[in-house]
């Protein structure tokens, strides 16, 4: 088995993460959960790859994409989110991938003071991988924020 990586997500990349973004758990743990229109994603998923302002990641094991990871810049922080493709969920490719995300965003955001991810109350498996992360825990009226300090 070869080492997970991260790769930066190219036009090809369309359809699997249309498709993960409308799986129902995908749903479930986003703030919109409303299911996604393919043309909506497809204007997204073009502004997405144009944008200086956002990095998609896809999360590849034995060379086979199983998971996305998105970095949103916002002023000295970074906005994160991520997720799993249901077939390998539960295996702990979760904090793989967050460890794989704060060592690239170091390199292709050297920028970012921090990492910051909003998570749902509900959410319970993801505020557990940013726990397991180190991540600072803030509770807000309806989520939880994580923020991960960058190391000077």
């Amino acid at each position: 088995m070869s080492e997970p990586y991260l790769r930066k997500a190219v036009e090809r990349d369309i359809d699997i993460l249309f498709y993960w973004a409308n799986d129902s758990i995908t749903r479930e743990n986003a703030f919109n959960t409303s299911g996604i229109e393919y043309t909506d994603h497809q204007k997204w998923f073009a502004e997405k790859l144009r944008s200086s302002d956002s990095i998609l990641y896809i999360y590849c094991v034995n060379d086979r994409a199983i998971g996305q990871a998105r970095i949103d810049v916002d002023g000295d922080n970074g906005l994160v989110s991520y997720s799993i493709d249901s077939e390998h969920r539960y295996q702990g490719h979760g904090g793989r991938l967050l460890s794989l995300l704060e060592s690239t965003a170091v390199l292709d955001l050297p920028h970012l003071k921090a990492l910051v991810a909003r998570v749902k109350k509900s959410n319970t498996i993801s505020q557990r991988k940013f726990e397991q992360r180190m991540y600072v825990k803030n509770e807000k009226d309806d989520y939880y924020e994580y923020c991960k300090y960058k190391e000077s």
